[in-house]
């Protein structure tokens, strides 16, 4: 089965986009942000992942079981990452001090 490759100028024009959302990842690591700094770099990473992805990796041109199973694998990792923030996020406050440490309180 033969399939045509994807244009230079489509390969080109994508390597330049990723370029350009790397250097605006950079300049934006310099601004000010709070909280929404790691939003915002995730966010750009994950255009620079489906950027590649979909170009570089060819999967524009890909069967449709392919992208299914593209698909498939992208909602597993999801899926583990969901379960590990809820995980975290259930956790009681572990205690002051070890479990058969010694207690630095004077006269004991």
């Amino acid at each position: 089965m033969t399939r045509a490759h994807v244009p230079l100028e489509t390969v080109l024009g994508t390597g330049v986009a990723v370029l350009v959302l790397w250097a605006l990842s950079f300049g934006v690591s310099y601004v000010p942000m709070g909280a929404a700094s790691l939003a915002v770099a995730l966010g750009i990473a994950a255009l620079k992942a489906v950027l590649v992805a979909l170009f570089f990796m060819e999967l524009v041109r890909e069967t449709l079981s392919v992208k299914i199973t593209m698909i498939g694998a992208v909602a597993m990792v999801m899926t583990l990452i969901a379960f590990m923030v809820a995980d975290i996020a259930t956790r009681d406050t572990p205690p002051l001090l070890v479990p058969g440490a010694r207690s630095e309180v004077a006269g004991h």
